[in-house]
């Protein structure tokens, strides 16, 4: 309630007469070498913008790492602007920006801080927690507010979390921060049994383009996307949506105990197959091990029952227990 007082004071002072903000429009990728180290990363900024926070690595949603910047624009704006930079995955040219926070008309009423920024949350979901402190001088008014942004990735871009960021008004250290936030991602995760699921949701984010969370709540009957997901079988599959693929995934089991899993990227025209066996904490891709004339842009369809991939073509392949074998047609 307070920084909205404040908020209410500064919008009045630019009705009576402010500077129109000067353009700003940062671009939603950039080029990977750009993002290299922290030196290159300081030639991203607008001209005569100056760096508040950062670069800082942090990882966010499935991602481990990336970097977090937080800028200042130049006058006449004079806003504040937040940016997350990642991988792009399957595309190592490129990075993404993602704009966490756009400068706004009343951040030249204020001084803004941003006290402390970090991840929280169970991997592969991390959320980015920016807290926040806004102070106007006086004899415009002298106070100050501490507040907090709590962001999420979302499909390709990132909402707020506004039940979360309640839970931190008032809040300028980030230890207490953590504490109070603790209790909510302890429950974060659906709970989803079976090995598939479990394979699943620990996939390389360059494999499985979904948070974590996004991954597990499309396996929940009832979600717009869920398809279906048979655990005694090992098969699961989900809907594409807003452009982005859905996927297929299916589990083949090993006579060592251990597992492949196959995953298909699923377009309206288009598919793209892999498999992946688990190795100790990590993923390795095992396609051209197993499957050595395997095209991952093939027309197949992985099976819910049995063990035999059928393509379009004819070809079909069975699995042995050990690997894949041409099976009759």
């Amino acid at each position: 309630m307070k920084l909205l007082h404040l908020l209410c004071g500064a919008l009045l002072a630019m009705a009576a007469g402010a500077a129109a903000a000067a353009p700003y429009d940062p671009p939603y990728e950039v080029p990977a070498a750009a993002a290299v180290d922290e030196a290159a990363l300081r030639t991203l900024l607008p001209a005569g913008a100056q760096l508040l926070h950062g670069p800082l690595l942090l990882p966010f949603g499935a991602h481990e790492r990336g970097w977090l910047l937080a800028l200042r624009t130049a006058e006449p704006a004079g806003g504040v602007a937040v940016w997350y930079l990642m991988p792009r995955p399957g595309d190592a040219a490129h990075w993404r920006l993602l704009r966490l926070r756009d400068p706004e008309p009343a951040d030249a009423f204020f001084d803004i801080e941003l006290r402390a920024a970090f991840a929280a949350g169970p991997a592969g979901a991390r959320d980015l927690v920016l807290l926040e402190r806004y102070t106007r001088a006086a004899p415009a008014g002298g106070e100050r507010h501490d507040t907090a942004r709590v962001l999420r990735r979302d499909g390709d871009g990132v909402r707020a979390v506004p039940e979360l960021q309640a839970l931190l008004d008032g809040v300028a250290d980030a230890a207490e921060a953590r504490r109070r936030l603790a209790p909510a991602y302890e429950r974060l995760l659906p709970k989803v049994t079976g090995e598939l699921a479990a394979a699943f949701a620990s996939l390389p984010v360059d494999v499985v383009d979904l948070t974590r969370l996004e991954r597990l709540q499309r396996l929940q009957p009832g979600h717009p996307l869920y398809e279906v997901y048979d655990a005694a079988n090992g098969y699961l599959a989900l809907r594409g949506d807003g452009g982005r693929p859905g996927y297929v995934a299916a589990l083949f089991r090993q006579a060592d105990g251990g597992a492949v899993v196959a995953v298909q990227q699923r377009w309206p025209e288009a598919q793209r197959t892999r498999f992946l066996r688990r190795d100790g904490d990590s993923w390795s891709e095992v396609t051209a091990t197993l499957l050595p004339a395997w095209r991952e842009d093939d027309d197949c369809t992985l099976p819910r029952r049995g063990r035999t991939i059928a393509c379009a073509d004819g070809r079909r392949w069975a699995w042995t227990g050990t690997g894949f074998q041409p099976a009759a047609r």
